[in-house]
């Protein structure tokens, strides 16, 4: 059986983890929006407000910008559910052998087979 990606979350769901993660890491609307060069408040911290309340969605370069100043993989916000945010943080924090020996195990706590993981191991070559 192949498993197809789950959709994007909605932008409010996004919105929420950008905003959790925003005020676990401090700082406020107008200092997350300098990180996408919007250096007046008046433009800074409308449109990190507009993201949070699920008015908008970044386009993929500020998504990029916005991962990187809260220290989070861009994945973290396409996660499907919170569960799955949540194994993805735990992920990333792991060094690679250790993202690979969970992996593992993840696999034979599903059942899955090496075939299961074709589209990952063909991702990576």
């Amino acid at each position: 059986m192949v498993f197809m990606p789950a959709p994007l979350p909605p932008a409010y769901t996004f919105g929420r983890r950008l905003r959790e993660a925003r005020i676990a890491r401090g700082m406020n609307q107008a200092a997350l929006g300098a990180v996408l060069g919007l250096e007046e408040q008046n433009s800074a911290a409308p449109r990190i407000s507009r993201y949070e309340r699920g008015d908008r969605m970044p386009d993929n370069e500020s998504m990029a910008k916005l991962a990187e100043a809260l220290e989070l993989p861009v994945a973290y916000f396409h996660a499907a559910s919170d569960i799955m945010a949540e194994a993805i943080l735990v992920l990333s924090q792991l060094p690679p052998a250790k993202q690979e020996e969970l992996l593992r195990h993840m696999r034979e706590f599903a059942g899955a087979s090496e075939k299961a993981s074709f589209a990952v191991s063909k991702a990576k070559k």
